[in-house]
């Protein structure tokens, strides 16, 4: 079971009662994830398909979750006797607001499936529907990294990898002086999966122009975030983009999710500080946001410039990176990203990472730990974890 975070009460909370119910073109990437409608990727992505060899039903499937929801911690969402009322204006009809977070069980062990290593898709538990897009070269599931615990699962004992580079790279140490404008692995071109100037749908890269948490008409015209399209018009094009998605409908009693990654680039050092930075986006297509949901404080996207990239090895003695292809580059600790959601909308998850003005200097991203929760949120927000 999810250990839950505490709650914070706070005016911006959009919960009811619980019970109540709620109510490019021309490029490979954009055929191949254009529609999610079937539960599966068309042609130009590679998709996981559903995952019924455990029992968890089919992958369109996001009714019934079984035994996933009756037992979880519940959690005091105002109303009750000496409590402060829900203060978004919708009342509470009973003596008490709940918030549940539905119970789960890791159901990862000695799979491939991206999906489930994210700890998604378990059987009894609520259904998404994934895909992917990219090569499966560039896609896969780890148990560990670098010469200490640091990158140790976060759920259950596998992560999910995504590059824009080939994943069995990051095995292959940096040798010795290699050179950090040509390394020599995780520096490759995967192939035809180059969207450039825009990214697939639904991601948009141009600012809103305001803050959608105070202007909802905003919400659906850009990224929300206001963190992707100073970075990426620099860059100009986006390739050796892959992509791991999932669509479902939000349980009918939380109001938030979180995840857990980590990012790493050999773009460290010859690229740092530039606008020639590859970028990870982690976007939310919902009826409260849409955009990208992981980012620093300072609104930069998920790069080398944003403020998280702890482990710099310039030296090429950082044990977090020993015996790995980030050997002289960098990566980020494991970093949790938290975005709030409407209880029982219906809701598209993209995270994506490519190559940004060119197909080298690959970047990877680190997977893991989905969960629900109960923690009443306006803008998403990303934090160090620990």
């Amino acid at each position: 079971m999810t250990t839950p975070r505490p709650l914070l009460l706070v005016a911006s909370l959009v919960l009811g009662c619980v019970g109540e119910g709620a109510g490019r073109d021309g490029g490979v990437v954009s055929s191949g994830i254009g529609s999610l409608g079937e539960g599966s990727a068309s042609a130009g992505s590679e998709s996981t398909g559903a995952v019924g060899d455990e029992g968890s039903g089919s992958s369109g499937s996001t009714g019934d979750p079984g035994g996933g929801t009756g037992g979880g911690p519940k959690f005091d969402l105002g109303g009750s006797e000496g409590g402060p009322a829900p203060s978004d204006g919708t009342g509470c009809d009973s003596d008490t607001c709940e918030c549940t977070i539905p119970d789960h069980v890791p159901c990862d062990a000695g799979t491939n499936d991206l999906f489930r290593a994210v700890g998604l898709n378990c059987a009894g538990e609520l259904q998404v529907q994934p895909s992917t897009s990219g090569p499966a070269s560039a896609m896969g599931v780890r148990t560990a990294f670098g010469g200490t615990n640091t990158y140790a699962p976060r759920e259950g004992s596998l992560y999910a990898v995504i590059g824009s580079g080939l994943v069995a790279d990051l095995d292959h140490e940096t040798p010795g002086g290699d050179s950090n404008a040509f390394p020599t692995h995780c520096n490759d071109d995967i192939g035809n999966f180059d969207p450039g100037g825009s990214l697939p749908a639904p991601i948009k890269t141009n600012d809103v122009g305001g803050d959608c948490t105070g202007n909802p008409a905003l919400i659906g015209t850009g990224d929300c975030s206001n963190t992707i399209h100073g970075q990426f018009s620099q860059g100009g094009s986006a390739n050796d983009y892959v992509e791991m998605r999932f669509e479902l409908d939000v349980p009918p009693d939380v109001i938030s999710f979180s995840y857990d990654f980590a990012f790493f680039s050999t773009e460290y050092p010859y690229y740092f500080g530039s606008e020639f930075n590859d970028m990870y986006i982690g976007w939310l297509q919902s009826e409260l946001w849409t955009g990208n949901i992981s980012f620093d404080a300072m609104g930069n996207p998920i790069s080398l410039n944003a403020g998280f990239l702890q482990f710099k090895d310039d030296a090429g003695n950082t044990p977090e990176l020993d015996g790995t292809c980030m050997r002289q580059h960098a990566g980020t600790d494991w970093l949790t990203t938290t975005a709030g959601v409407m209880p029982g909308e219906h809701i598209t998850v993209a995270l994506a990472i490519f190559d940004l003005s060119d197909s080298i200097l690959d970047s990877y991203a680190f997977i893991d730990n989905f969960a629900w929760g109960c923690d009443p949120t306006g803008t998403p927000s990303t934090e160090p974890e620990g």
